[in-house]
């Protein structure tokens, strides 16, 4: 089966979760073509070196004010631009290589009338802090949704879900499946080379402004650390300040040996990372980008089951932090992780349109 596998560039986040499903679904003999813009293309690249990895146009979000609606507004128009761009780019790179299937990670854009498809998806419901503007937002995910076949979330079912309320709407004709706990990360926590770790993620400009934040701190502190600053298509070298090792970028198989040699990981919210951390069973954290109130409502929401330690970025105090750190659990912890077999649902979507097309023609 010929996969087309488009991914949106907000982060590394969704191409890190998406890297697992497209390697399952390599590795079992389907050709999968991706494309994304960006960070996340050239982490695409990098992960997949004998792939062709297709260039999409970018919806360009870039964070110049921590009040969300302002960003949200200032970008819309572009963001709808660059969706029916890729829509009709979508059109062709199906007809031109003979796509049998779309697996759409948060690309609203890439979807086809005429082929089985499916959107992962961990936010069918957005918070920005205005409640008129979430309503408007929810509706206009709800019609975007219907354009796929199948909803996908990477998270576990409720009531042990990570994503809480955030994937909770109802999607209603379009069904919605739970992948459960979707991770490429394979290690464990041990009292090793670093006092904690720092994983840089997210847009620009909050991303520099986070690391050099971290970076500061963590300089004035006794103890190792390492900061990971999430940037693939940066050349620089690893280098030494003071008690920090700085890392421009790991590949996940290098994230997982690092994370190996420490208890601790300072990071954003964003819902990926998280998603490693509850496989991997670090202590977490949190600091979520100013503004970004999905990851704000995230970590509250952790916080609040005693599962991270959360910190704005304002009220960032990293030594008081990992003090905290202590007194909490870790994310998931006493909840059964559940998986659901990739293969099979890729299997399901596909075969399921296929049913769709036989009733459609039989009722002609």
């Amino acid at each position: 089966m010929k996969i087309f596998f488009p991914v949106l560039n907000w982060g590394l986040g969704h191409a890190s979760r998406s890297l697992p499903l497209i390697k399952k679904y390599m590795s079992a003999g389907h050709e999968v073509l991706c494309a994304s813009d960006g960070e996340a293309l050239s982490m695409l690249r990098r992960e997949l070196p004998d792939q062709l990895v297709l260039q999409l146009p970018g919806y360009e979000i870039f964070y110049g004010s921590r009040y969300m609606p302002f960003n949200m507004l200032k970008h819309g128009r572009g963001m709808l631009k660059a969706m029916k761009a890729e829509h009709e780019l979508t059109k062709v790179i199906v007809a031109r290589h003979g796509i049998d299937c779309i697996i759409s990670d948060n690309r609203y854009g890439c979807y086809h009338a005429g082929i089985p498809s499916a959107l992962i998806t961990h936010q069918l419901q957005v918070f920005t802090g205005q409640k008129l503007l979430d309503v408007y937002i929810r509706r206009q995910i709800r019609s975007w949704c219907k354009n796929f076949s199948e909803i996908w979330i990477p998270d576990q079912s409720p009531p042990d879900n990570i994503t809480g309320d955030l994937s909770g709407l109802n999607t209603e004709p379009i069904p919605k499946y739970y992948l459960g706990v979707v991770s490429e990360l394979t290690c464990v926590p041990n009292f090793g080379k670093y006092n904690a770790v720092a994983v840089i993620s997210g847009p620009e400009p909050a991303r520099t402004n986070f690391e050099h934040l971290v970076i500061k701190q963590l300089s004035a502190m006794k103890g190792n650390y390492a900061v990971v600053c999430g940037k693939p298509g940066d050349n620089e070298k690893v280098r030494e300040e003071k008690n920090i090792t700085i890392i421009p970028y790991l590949s996940r198989l290098e994230l997982s040996a690092l994370l190996n040699q420490t208890t601790i990981v300072i990071s954003r919210g964003g819902y990926t990372t998280l998603m490693d951390l509850a496989k991997t069973g670090h202590k977490a954290i949190v600091c979520p980008t100013p503004g970004q109130y999905e990851q704000i409502y995230l970590a509250d929401r952790l916080a609040n089951l005693g599962q991270c330690v959360y910190r704005r970025q304002e009220n960032l105090n990293l030594s008081q932090a990992l003090a905290d750190v202590n007194t909490i659990h870790t994310i998931g912890q006493n909840t059964a992780m559940r998986y659901e077999d990739c293969i099979e649902r890729l299997m399901h979507l596909a075969n399921g349109h296929q049913q769709e097309e036989i009733i459609v023609a039989v009722a002609s």
